[in-house]
């Protein structure tokens, strides 16, 4: 992914939102977090919030991880319980600090500074 291929990707009119669905993560429960998105927005017909599986964001202890790179925004130890307000964080409504409280701060810079790099799920 180039330069302007990133820029298009995180200035997009749809929200990009990755849920790690490794071996740690898929363990506790993100492929029910992904598959909850997906019937979500399906059935509230959102098509401007696209969801996709992602490999791994090395948060393995504190998943299921969910990243939504154009609001530079980590959430971890994501519940299908969690979708909706992750979904009216997207639409504008209010952050959710419990899904940040065990978050890295240097892990966090990483898991964006990937991204930037153009290690999405589209380009690997």
């Amino acid at each position: 992914m180039d330069a302007s291929e990133l820029e298009h990707f995180l200035n997009s009119e749809t929200t990009d939102v990755f849920v790690c669905v490794n071996v740690d993560c898929k363990s506790r429960g993100a492929e029910a977090v992904l598959e909850g998105f997906k019937e979500k927005l399906a059935a509230a017909d959102l098509k401007t919030i696209d969801v996709r599986p992602y490999l791994c964001f090395s948060a393995c202890n504190i998943g299921p991880n969910v990243v939504i790179a154009s609001k530079r925004c980590w959430y971890s130890g994501v519940h299908p319980t969690d979708i909706d307000a992750i979904i009216g964080y997207l639409q504008g409504g209010n952050d959710i600090p419990r899904l940040k409280e065990k978050n890295d701060a240097d892990l966090e810079q990483m898991i964006f500074d990937i991204i930037d790099a153009g290690l999405v799920p589209d380009a690997v």
